[in-house]
C-alpha cells in the first residue's frame, strides 16, 4: 500500500520547501566564503600580510581548493546510503532536522580557524584540516536532509502527478536558488565582514531547523524494520535496474557542472580582497590571465550579483520548465536542457574574451542575454530528473527513502568528480580551463539521454503490463 501523509493538509509540504530553501541559503553563504577566504588567503599567502612577507612555501592553487571544496561529498555519499535506510525506518522528519544542525556547527568551526603568510607548516596543516573537517559536516547536512526532504514529498504526493511535478519543480527551485541566493548575500558579507560573516550564517541554519521542527508534519514510514540493516544489496538492485541505470550517466554529468558553477567558479572570479586589504589601498591581489577578462575580476559582492544574475535566469527557467514537464516526455526535456548547457558554456567562453575586440559593450551585452536564455533551458534538466526519480520511487514504496537517497549520491558523486577533475584544467587555463571542461560535461549529459531514450521502451515495461505503455504512450502524445 501507498505510504499517505499523516496530516492532509500542504502546509506541511511548502515549509517542508521552506526549510529546504534556508538550508541551500546557508549552504550557499558558506559555500561563497569559502571560496573568497580561501582566495584571499592564496592572496596574502602570495603577498604577505600586516608586518609579515609572503609565504610561497603555502600557495593555495585551484586543484587544493577543488580537493577541499569536493570533501563536502564524501560525507554525503556516505550518508546518503545510512539516512536513506533509517528515513525507511523512522520516516523523514527528524532527519530533516539534523541537516540544519550539522550546517550550524561546520560555520562556527570555520569562523575559529586562523592562518596567516608567516604561519608555521603545522599551523598549515591544522588550518586545513578543520577546513576538511568542516566540509565533512556540511555534507552530512545533505546526506541527512535532501534524501528526507525527497522522500517526504515524493510520499506526500502519491497518486498526485500534478502536485508531484510542481512541488518537484518548486523543490528544485528552493534548492538551487536558495543555494544562488545565499552566494549573493555571502559576496556582501565577506566585502562587510570578512571572515566574522561566517558566524552571521548560523542563524540561518538554526531558522532552517526550527522550520522542519515545528513545521513538518512525520509521515508513518512501511519501510526497513527497525532490526536491518542498511541493505546494501537493495541499493545495488535499485542502481542496475534500467530506468536508473540509463538515467546515471547524464545525472552525474549535471551534477559534475554544478560542482564547477559552485565549487571553482568562485575562486577563478575572486581578485582576492577583504576589508583589510581594501583598507590597505590593494583592492585587488590576483592578477587576470591574460585575454580573459573574467578572470579574477570581481570582488566578493560582484561575484555574488554574477551568481545571482545566474540564479535568476536559472529560477524563472525552472518555473516555465515546471508547467512543461508534466506534458512531455522526462527524457525530451533533459535532452533540451543538454544543448543549454553547451550553449550556454560556448557563450560564457565569448564573454570571458570579449575584451579583445576594444569597446566591447555592443559585443558583451547581446552574449549575456543569450547566456541567460540559454541558462533558463538548462534549468530543465533537474526538476524533469528528480520527477523521473520519483515515478521510479512509486515501484519501490518499500524502499522510498533509499531511492529519494540516490539522488543525494548521484548529486553528491557528480559534483566529487566534477570538483577534483576540474582542478587541472582551472590551474592550466583558468575560466577557460572550467568552460572548456563545462561544455565537455554537457555533452556527456547528451549522451546519456540519448542513450535513455534509446532504451526507454525497454524500461516503461518495468512498470507493469498495461499501466507502462499506457505511460509511454502518453508521453509521446504529449511530445
Amino acid at each position: 500500500d501507498p505510504v499517505v501523509p499523516v496530516h492532509p493538509s500542504p502546509v506541511p509540504l511548502y515549509m517542508a520547501l521552506v526549510g529546504t530553501f534556508l538550508l541551500r541559503l546557508g549552504g550557499g553563504i558558506m559555500g561563497i566564503l569559502i571560496g573568497l577566504y580561501l582566495s584571499a588567503k592564496d592572496a596574502e599567502m602570495t603577498h604577505g600580510s600586516a608586518g609579515a612577507g609572503p609565504n610561497l612555501s603555502f600557495v593555495i592553487p585551484a586543484t587544493l581548493v577543488g580537493i577541499i571544496t569536493a570533501s563536502y561529498f564524501v560525507t554525503e555519499l556516505g550518508g546518503s546510503f545510512i539516512s536513506g535506510n533509517l528515513i525507511d525506518r523512522h520516516g523523514p522528519k527528524r532527519y530533516m532536522i539534523f541537516g540544519p544542525i550539522f550546517g550550524a556547527v561546520a560555520v562556527f568551526i570555520t569562523a575559529a580557524l586562523h592562518l596567516r603568510s608567516d604561519s608555521l607548516l603545522a599551523q598549515f596543516v591544522l588550518f586545513l584540516t578543520l577546513l576538511f573537517a568542516t566540509r565533512l559536516l556540511e555534507g552530512a547536512a545533505g546526506a541527512t536532509t535532501n534524501p528526507a526532504a525527497l522522500a517526504y514529498i515524493a510520499a506526500f504526493t502519491t497518486g498526485n502527478a500534478k502536485l508531484r511535478s510542481r512541488v518537484s519543480g518548486y523543490f528544485e527551485l528552493a534548492t538551487l536558488v536558495g543555494a544562488a541566493f545565499g552566494f549573493v548575500i555571502g559576496g556582501r558579507l565577506f566585502d562587510a565582514l570578512g571572515q566574522g560573516a561566517f558566524l552571521l550564517n548560523a542563524g540561518i541554519y538554526i531558522a532552517s531547523a526550527l522550520v522542519f521542527y515545528f513545521g513538518v508534519h512525520n509521515i508513518a514510514s512501511k519501510g526497513t524494520a527497525p532490526h536491518e540493516a542498511p541493505n546494501l544489496r537493495a541499493y545495488r538492485k535499485l542502481i542496475t535496474s534500467p530506468r536508473l541505470r540509463e538515467l546515471i550517466p547524464a545525472w552525474l554529468a549535471v551534477s559534475a557542472l554544478l560542482g564547477v558553477l559552485f565549487n571553482h567558479t568562485v575562486f577563478q572570479l575572486s581578485n582576492g580582497s577583504t576589508p583589510a586589504t581594501r583598507d590597505a589601498g590593494l583592492p585587488s591581489l590576483r592578477l587576470p590571465l591574460p585575454g580573459q577578462t573574467l578572470s579574477h575580476a570581481f570582488d566578493g559582492g560582484q561575484v555574488g550579483l554574477v551568481f545571482g544574475l545566474y540564479a535568476v535566469a536559472f529560477g524563472l527557467g525552472i518555473v516555465l520548465w515546471t508547467g512543461v514537464v508534466p506534458r512531455m516526455r522526462k527524457s525530451t526535456v533533459m535532452l533540451i536542457a543538454g544543448l543549454g548547457i553547451v550553449v550556454a558554456s560556448i557563450l560564457i567562453m565569448l564573454i570571458n574574451h570579449t575584451g579583445l575586440v576594444g569597446d566591447t559593450n555592443w559585443v558583451r551585452a547581446p552574449l549575456i542575454v543569450a547566456m541567460l536564455l540559454a541558462v533558463m533551458v538548462e534549468s530543465g534538466f533537474t526538476p524533469a530528473a528528480l520527477v523521473y526519480l520519483s515515478d521510479i520511487s512509486e515501484e519501490h514504496v518499500e524502499n522510498r527513502g533509499m531511492v529519494m537517497g540516490l539522488y543525494s549520491f548521484l548529486l553528491g558523486f557528480g559534483q566529487l568528480l566534477g570538483s577534483i577533475i576540474a582542478g587541472p584544467f582551472a590551474d592550466k587555463a583558468g575560466v577557460d580551463g572550467l568552460l572548456i571542461f563545462m561544455t565537455i560535461l554537457g555533452v556527456i549529459s547528451l549522451g546519456g539521454v540519448m542513450l535513455l531514450r534509446r532504451d526507454e521502451t525497454l524500461s516503461q515495461r518495468e512498470l507493469g503490463p498495461g499501466r507502462g505503455q499506457g505511460h509511454a504512450s502518453a508521453e509521446s502524445a504529449a511530445e
